[in-house]
């Protein structure tokens, strides 16, 4: 009998929720990104520095954001209050950006060779109705990066260029930029993307000079230039289709009928 008594229960929890589910239609959001480690430098000399918000290369002294500087770095920008997010809204809520700052460095410094990108959304229910804040959603990228020779012609660099040698940057799962989960009757995909068409399918070439597999995903940044990818989100809600109460009904029926003929087995 416990076996019927599960199953009328779930039939009868099914009714209210299939009545009130409702579509989230706005969000309010917060999305937090750091560089976490490891953080690791190739061999060489000069300074290296890293915060939550930069990784930075180069000379000893001076910015790596003022015109001619011999500092490379990159650098995190974030947001500094939450914001709304429409479901299955056509353009992307915009969140945090990287940005490459590329100057022009000696061969004999250490550069960024790899690093990881923490990046957390936290969403809450706006409309029609506020609901419970939900618990951030954490992702960690492996970065790959290349510091490519700043002596090279376009010619000599082993793969497309603008001009002396692109640097070239790297994420290693691009698969973790989707993600889904379900809420009051409805399932809610999130995809991270970057805006800017900055972040797109790379060359093998330069995957291979990166280090990366091919069909990598990521960004080449010229010499001399600062490169800003700037990243956001969409959310699209579906509604779950979920068996109706007459369904559910004739199913525990159907299961009990099965449970007595077992009984009857058993007694002969």
């Amino acid at each position: 009998m416990r076996n019927l008594i599960a199953v009328s229960v779930l039939a009868a929890a099914a009714v209210p929720m299939t009545a009130s589910a409702t579509l989230v239609t706005q969000w309010q959001y917060l999305a937090a990104s750091n560089w976490s480690q490891p953080v690791v430098f190739s061999a060489g000399n000069g300074a290296t520095s890293i915060t939550s918000d930069v990784i930075s290369w180069g000379a000893s002294g001076g910015s790596y954001n003022t015109p001619g500087s011999t500092r490379s770095a990159l650098e995190i920008s974030g947001m500094a209050a939450p914001s709304t997010a429409n479901t299955n809204a056509i353009l992307p809520s915009l969140t945090n950006s990287i940005t490459h700052y590329n100057n022009v460095l000696s061969n004999s410094y250490a550069t960024l060779t790899s690093a990881v990108l923490t990046t957390s959304l936290t969403l809450q229910p706006w409309a029609p109705a506020i609901g419970p804040i939900f618990p951030p959603k954490v992702l960690n990228f492996d970065i790959r990066f290349k510091e490519t020779s700043n002596t090279a012609s376009a010619a000599t660099c082993g793969f497309s260029s603008v001009g002396a040698c692109d640097d070239i940057f790297v994420i290693d799962n691009p698969a973790s930029l989707v993600t889904n989960f379900i809420y009051d009757g409805y399932k809610y995909t999130v995809k991270l993307v970057e805006t800017t068409q900055s972040l797109t399918a790379l060359s093998p070439a330069a995957c291979a000079v990166a280090n990366a597999p091919e069909n990598c995903v990521g960004f080449q940044t010229v010499e001399g230039q600062s490169t800003t990818a700037q990243f956001g989100f969409t959310i699209e809600g579906e509604k779950i289709t979920v068996p109706t109460p007459a369904t559910l009904g004739l199913l525990a029926f159907s299961l009990l009928g099965l449970r007595l003929t077992a009984r009857r087995k058993t007694v002969r």
